[in-house]
């Protein structure tokens, strides 16, 4: 083999190298961005939590019994007359039920 085929065949794996590194960091990257992104998730419903919901009630879906709009339970205004939990999507929703009620 000649030294200009060498040469060749030398330029061509790092080339490769290069590109196997470039694949890796970008794996790593997106672990960690993946990694970040669940962190604050979780982190978010769990300040959620802290107003008195349920902990099953995070993906629960319930109706609001004034305009009938369908809510996130941990994101709505809840109110609880005996025992029964009631979700609204406005405070406008729930003042109107507790005026009523």
């Amino acid at each position: 083999m000649s030294g200009c085929s060498r040469l060749l065949i030398l330029n061509r794996n790092i080339y490769l190298i290069k590109i196997l590194i470039t694949i890796i960091w970008i794996y790593v990257g997106y672990r960690i961005l993946s990694w970040a992104i669940k962190a604050l998730g979780s982190r978010s419903a769990g300040e959620k939590l802290d107003r008195g919901v349920r902990k099953h009630d995070i993906n629960e879906m319930a109706k609001d019994p004034v305009c009938g709009k369908y809510v996130l339970a941990w994101e709505s205004r809840r109110t609880t007359i005996k025992g029964k939990h009631y979700y609204f999507c406005s405070d406008e929703c729930q003042k109107r039920f507790l005026d009523r009620s």
